[in-house]
């Protein structure tokens, strides 16, 4: 039984170690989510999901199974504290998984989030006509096309406010006072 629980531990510790590198290194997610009550869900959104929390809890699990199993004889107190070990391990990985995403920032911007921004017009915006204008969105400067608000020419090195998106994608400028 102790060659059987290490090779159950060895197997699924080194597949978790696997899936999270590829998740670390390649972006690979190969997870099952469930949408139903379960042991790993996470609540409020976050899941470790059934794959990596099932081989969280085999592995963790056994290993303590084969240790207390080693060092005494009593095989019902050894899998009462591997199936308790699996479970608080599960447990820990979804607050470490939490709190990891918790430090997560939306960089995720439209054009919409430059509305009633200051800019910089950076290629002259004609009368009649479209030019470029960089705004602060989000933290990064943005280049979008623009077009005058007013009709009036705005050149280079202008500062700009941005007041209104046009229907083609283009935002309606006007000289900031």
């Amino acid at each position: 039984m102790i060659i059987t629980l290490t090779y159950i531990s060895l197997i699924c510790g080194g597949l978790l170690v696997l899936l999270l590198l590829l998740g670390i290194i390649g972006g690979l997610d190969v997870d099952i989510d469930l949408d139903a009550d379960t042991s790993v869900d996470g609540g409020g959104g976050v899941d470790v999901g059934l794959v990596k929390g099932g081989l969280t809890f085999l592995s963790i699990g056994s290993w303590t199974t084969k240790l207390i199993l080693l060092s005494t004889a009593n095989p019902v107190a050894a899998i009462v504290s591997g199936v308790a070990a699996g479970a608080v391990a599960v447990y820990l990985m979804k607050w470490v998984v939490r709190l990891l995403l918790r430090q997560e920032e939306n960089v995720n911007w439209t054009a919409e989030d430059a509305l009633l921004q200051p800019g910089r017009v950076y290629l002259r915006v004609p009368a009649a006509g479209e030019g470029i204008v960089h705004v602060n969105v989000k933290g990064g400067m943005r280049e979008f096309k623009a077009r005058s608000a007013k009709g009036t020419e705005l050149p280079t090195g202008t500062q700009i406010l941005v007041d209104d998106l046009g229907t083609d994608g283009a935002l309606l400028v006007s000289l900031r006072s």
